[in-house]
Order: structure tokens, then C-alpha cells, then sequence
């Protein structure tokens, strides 16, 4: 199976998951530790590919990052339509 990019980016959240983070001063660590608690078990390494646009990022770990930083989905995905162009 291909995976298919876009303007060579695996997905298009990774900025804004680093604007959030940083904004609630969390460690790449500690937002890992918050997502356990909604039973997603990621890696700080996880965090990093995913904030560098480096690997896909799936429905249920978008809802949960949404969930811990506090926003809806349309926040988290907030600009990726500048991707597509």
C-alpha cells in the first residue's frame, strides 16, 4: 500500500499540535502522559513526527489531542486547507 502525502507532509495538523502544546507549555513527554489518560499511548518521538508532519496522524489521536488541549476539531484543523492548494 502507498501512503499518499500531501505537498509532501504526511498530515496537516502538525503545526498547529506544536502551537497548542507549547501555548499550554507542555513537554512533548508530558502531552503523552495526558493522552494515556484518554487511552492513547504515544511516544514523546510520536509527538515530534507528528508536530514535523513525518507521520499520519489517525481519527482517534486527532479527537484525543483535541480533547486534551481543550478544543474542537475544527480548531486542531484550523489552516489546513492552505495545504491543499
Amino acid at each position: 500500500m502507498r501512503i499518499k502525502r500531501i505537498n509532501s507532509k504526511l498530515n496537516v495538523i502538525g503545526q498547529n499540535v506544536k502551537k497548542y502544546r507549547t501555548k499550554m507549555n507542555l513537554t512533548q513527554q508530558e502531552l503523552c502522559d495526558k493522552l494515556d489518560l484518554y487511552g492513547l499511548n504515544l511516544y514523546h518521538s510520536d509527538i515530534y513526527l507528528i508536530e514535523y508532519n513525518k507521520r499520519i496522524v489517525r481519527d482517534y489521536e486527532a479527537l484525543a489531542l483535541s480533547k486534551v488541549f481543550g478544543i474542537s476539531l475544527d480548531e486542531l484543523y484550523a489552516g489546513a486547507d492552505k495545504d491543499l492548494t
